[in-house]
């Protein structure tokens, strides 16, 4: 009986008969999955391997069996130790040592936020306060040495900074050791627990565990020697260069590291660390027995631009004062270098322009000028160009030399030459040094 409807891609076909029906799924035209409905359906489809029409299941025989011995059921695999039962291990509290309870509380947050990735480790904080104050020190007490020790250069490094060196890397160094401090403090916890970890995973493979127990408490806990050496090597190289010690090093590091009469905010070798490049040490033994320390060095820009702003401070002052006395009396000032001045842009065809352009002759003198605000303007002008040139000019070698007195504990100024400093008193010199 023609009866029977059908689904083929979402379009119904039919109506067919039953044998049509099965003849189409024998051929593939559809599929035991597809829709089909007759009359007895009432409102549903069913698809056509829930109806009667399937063709039955076909029941296949066992398999033939084998001479082979049965294998042995798989060994189940052990679950990768989750972070409670790394927390839980005695392995741990062994390898922990000290403070078993505040590490563990500590870790629990970490691992709570992190699991054991390294790499997030790496970045999930937890605030330590040993670590701030002496971050080599609690690295190695803890037995972390590689880390511990990078840090302890990183300090030493700082603390045998000669003061020859440039500022900006003094202070970069200054700011690498707060950096690592910090660095630590926020850190040093999840960065313990990541050492431990590791060491508690390779214990745990091997077969005998008490064994293993022994070696986390040989090898764990803490070490209390390695920060105190460590500390005492820092304080011996922070005062090694305030000893004096006999020889060159102690002379040098004596008036290195002392001051100048009148000018204590800061030492010798700062001052001068600032003002000169190519800066270098020596000492020996002059012709009558003396311990010489010379220091030599050229003018940097620095120096050179405080040289010139201390000259020419006065008669800036004074531009802005309406009073002739004040005016008058800063020519005093300039009068020292303003022939030189003169002479210098002359020789170099660079003082008609200035001259002309203040409306006097190139011979110019004080009285060559009708108005006294273009003769001071002039003067400045003059004075501000040769000094650009040749007061103090950058790259100016310098030698400076101090006896050492026999109580090796103080020393004297000797000498301070420069083509620079010509007919300057010493006091001059340091004023600007040390400005």
């Amino acid at each position: 009986m023609s009866d029977w409807y059908y689904e083929k891609k979402g379009e119904r076909g039919g109506p067919v008969s039953a044998d049509e029906l099965k003849a189409m799924v024998a051929s593939g035209a559809i599929s035991l999955t597809n829709l089909v409905w007759n009359a007895a359906f009432g409102s549903n489809w069913k698809r056509f391997g829930d109806t009667e029409l399937a063709p039955p299941e076909p029941v296949l025989p066992p398999p033939l069996p084998s001479n082979e011995p049965a294998a042995l059921p798989p060994k189940p695999q052990q679950p990768a130790p989750e972070s409670n039962d790394f927390l839980a291990s005695e392995l741990t509290k062994a390898l922990i040592g000290k403070k078993q309870d505040h590490y563990l509380a500590k870790w629990r947050t970490i691992l709570a936020k992190a699991g054991t990735d390294p790499k997030k480790l790496a970045m999930t904080s937890s605030w330590n306060w040993p670590a701030l104050f002496l971050p080599y020190g609690w690295l190695l007490y803890r037995k972390l040495y590689v880390l511990g020790g990078i840090m302890l250069a990183v300090q030493l490094a700082y603390v045998l900074l000669p003061d020859s060196v440039p500022t900006s890397l003094a202070r970069a160094f200054l700011f690498a050791t707060f950096g690592i401090a910090i660095m630590t403090a926020l850190y040093g916890n999840a960065w313990y627990l990541d050492a431990v970890h590791r060491r508690c995973e390779r214990l745990r493979q091997e077969p005998d565990q008490t064994a293993a127990l022994a070696k986390a408490r040989q090898s764990g806990g803490v070490n209390l020697v390695a920060p105190i050496a460590a500390f005492a090597l820092v304080i011996a190289a922070a005062i090694l260069p305030y000893l004096n010690l006999i020889g060159w090093g102690g002379s040098i590091a004596l008036v290195r590291d002392g001051y100048m009469t009148g000018y204590s905010s800061t030492t010798i070798g700062k001052a001068l660390a600032a003002s000169f490049d190519d800066a270098q040490w020596q000492a020996f033994t002059s012709d009558k027995g003396a311990t010489v320390v010379k220091f030599t060095g050229r003018i940097n820009a620095s120096l050179h631009d405080n040289a010139i702003e201390q000259l020419m401070r006065p008669v800036n002052e004074a531009a802005t004062e309406n009073d002739f006395n004040a005016r008058y009396g800063s020519y005093d000032t300039l009068l020292p270098y303003y022939q030189t001045a003169l002479e210098h842009l002359k020789a170099r065809n660079r003082l008609q322009p200035i001259t002309e352009k203040h409306g006097c002759a190139q011979q110019t003198t004080i009285a060559a000028c009708d108005a006294l605000k273009a003769t001071f303007t002039l003067m400045r002008e003059v004075v501000e160009t040769w000094a650009a040139d040749a007061y103090w000019p950058v790259g100016e070698p310098v030698e400076i030399q101090w006896t050492v007195n026999p109580d090796r504990r103080s020393f004297s100024l000797a000498s301070m030459n420069s083509n620079a400093w010509k007919g300057k008193p010493f006091s001059d010199i340091f004023a600007v040094l040390y400005e």
